[in-house]
């Protein structure tokens, strides 16, 4: 089983050679030719960074959707009407917390999915759409996946959240925390029981205040510093993440082995 980042840039990334953070997870059973694939958020490029990869809207079992910022859902309707249209009506499973489902289709997919050739549509004429329940996570292809609702932007007036996940294999754990803020107290249990942490990172001189930036992660203690890989950041220099104690920043294509 393996993860690629079909990029690792940030919402507003306009690298050449870079694009949004979007994930493939991709096992291929035992007697079975063909390789399973979770496409870990789909934001508005991923119809470029996935054709990167060499991989088509069909190729894909699944859609996990973490949180609704366009580097994340902006890419579903373009898959959504490319597997309808080019490729005979293929459907992937779209994984979401039910709390997402409602809003992503009322106020993200509606308006360029509902009206099409075969009348009025909804979500589930495009997905097979599997509500999520953060305290019981979901399996698939043989991995556990905890969720873990954690907040990306806080106001006074209400707290947005992504849904991060902590995958459990045969023989390696990851904490892949999406779009999240610094929050070591609330993190740090998942930091030392993960063999793999994958970190979303700001850099630059600004810090929003809605990710985990550079200078608040290099803080951490040395033994979780020396797992994590940083990825989510913006086409800033990187410093040098190795000399501060880190696994390095992710590259685009870059895979993992998870066991």
């Amino acid at each position: 089983m393996k993860l690629t980042f079909a990029g690792t840039g940030s919402a507003f990334c306009m690298a050449a050679e870079n694009f949004q953070s979007n994930m493939v997870l991709e096992t291929t059973p035992s007697g079975n030719e063909q390789p399973h694939r979770l496409l870990i958020d789909c934001g508005s490029d991923a119809r470029h960074s996935l054709r990167n990869l060499g991989y088509m809207p069909n190729d894909f079992d699944a859609v996990y959707i973490s949180h609704l910022h366009s580097d994340h859902i902006g890419g579903l309707e373009w898959m959504a009407l490319a597997n309808y249209f080019i490729f005979d009506g293929h459907r992937a499973k779209l994984l979401a917390v039910k709390e997402l489902l409602d809003p992503l289709w009322e106020h993200s997919l509606r308006g360029g999915l509902e009206t099409s050739d075969h009348g009025n549509s909804q979500l589930s004429s495009y997905f097979d759409v599997l509500p999520l329940v953060a305290k019981t996570g979901f399996d698939w292809q043989g991995l556990h996946f905890d969720i873990i609702p954690v907040p990306h932007i806080v106001t006074n007036e209400s707290t947005m959240f992504s849904y991060a996940l902590f995958g459990r294999g045969e023989k390696k754990s990851f904490f892949l925390t999406t779009d999240a803020i610094f929050n070591p107290d609330a993190h740090m249990s998942l930091y030392r029981k993960a063999d793999m942490i994958f970190q979303d990172c700001e850099l630059g001189p600004r810090h929003s205040g809605v990710h985990a930036h550079y200078d608040e992660l290099v803080t951490l203690p040395a033994e979780v510093k020396a797992k994590m890989w940083l990825y989510h950041y913006q086409a800033y220099d990187k410093p040098d993440a190795k000399a501060d104690g880190f696994c390095g920043f992710i590259e685009p294509g870059q895979s993992f082995d998870l066991g």
